[in-house]
């Protein structure tokens, strides 16, 4: 294999998938107290993690990898493969890309030459999409910097779009008041945010989750509006079933278009709780 394709398990796909594709995996650690840590996608699935989340007390804390879980990681790689394209989550969002960078300079200069270390500047399913068409270029030979110029290529064309299904965990992270909380779920109220390089930002309060698929599916066709290549992730906690107006909406405007189905990264998760749903997407224009 020419090229290794490496990231953290914020952009890691369906474990299959991605093992079937060859993508390696450095994991973030995610924290249940002071005496729970658990490696992300090694140790704890996201089926597992959410279940959890919903019978402790205190919300999990999330820790990026060490630079040594990096150095690793690139040795490993490099001992079968040529040259390392690793992938992380938005450096603003974590620190796995600084410490990505940072085990990148530990190396020798002959392996460190052979490393590039790539910021998607999102999180969670428009990451992964990077990885499986970065896994499907290195497959089929193409050179690293190919591969690093077409995925670069898509920075300004990935976002995230999700709907909390409940404010209940956002109050207890501090993100936001109980009474605001109490209101929010007595009025069904489902936050919808986006992520796009690297901002997160709130854009609508749909009430239901028919209002949230619909405001979800029309930020998508807008932004997608005049692309000429579409890639689609579906991702959700613990909530598939409900994504299932969203996919209709989705699949009667555009039949052909390709998808994935993604974990929702658990970092996110932590603080927004199970039932969330959503989708990832990166596109071309021209």
């Amino acid at each position: 294999m020419a090229v290794k394709i490496i990231t953290d398990s914020i952009s890691y796909p369906e474990k299959a998938q991605a093992e079937a594709l060859g993508i390696g995996l450095v994991p973030i650690s995610l924290h249940f107290g002071p005496n729970e840590v658990y490696r992300d996608l090694v140790d704890l699935k996201p089926q597992e993690f959410y279940e959890k989340l919903t019978k402790v007390k205190e919300l999990p804390t999330t820790s990026a990898p060490s630079p040594s879980q990096y150095e690793d990681a690139f040795r490993q790689a490099l001992d079968q493969a040529d040259e390392v394209f690793c992938l992380t989550v938005a450096g603003n969002l974590s620190m796995s890309h600084q410490a990505a960078i940072q085990a990148k300079k530990d190396l020798p200069p002959d392996m460190s030459d052979r490393v590039i270390v790539f910021d998607t500047e999102t999180t969670g399913a428009p990451s992964c999409l990077m990885a499986i068409e970065a896994a499907h270029m290195a497959n089929a030979g193409a050179s690293l910097t190919t591969i690093h110029e077409k995925i670069a290529g898509y920075l300004p064309f990935a976002k995230l779009v999700v709907m909390f299904d409940t404010l209940s965990y956002i109050e207890k992270s501090g993100r936001c008041g109980k009474v605001a909380a109490i209101a929010g779920n007595l009025f069904h109220v489902k936050p919808v945010i986006y992520v796009y390089r690297g901002t997160t930002k709130f854009f609508g309060r749909p009430r239901g989750i028919t209002q949230a698929s619909r405001l979800i599916f029309d930020e998508f066709a807008k932004d997608v509006a005049n692309a000429t290549h579409i890639h689609l992730a579906f991702t959700h906690a613990n909530a598939e079933q409900n994504l299932e107006q969203l996919k209709a909406m989705i699949f009667d405007k555009y039949p052909n278009i390709t998808t994935e189905m993604v974990p929702f990264t658990t970092s996110m998760g932590s603080h927004a709780g199970p039932g969330i749903i959503g989708i990832g997407y990166i596109y071309s224009q021209g």
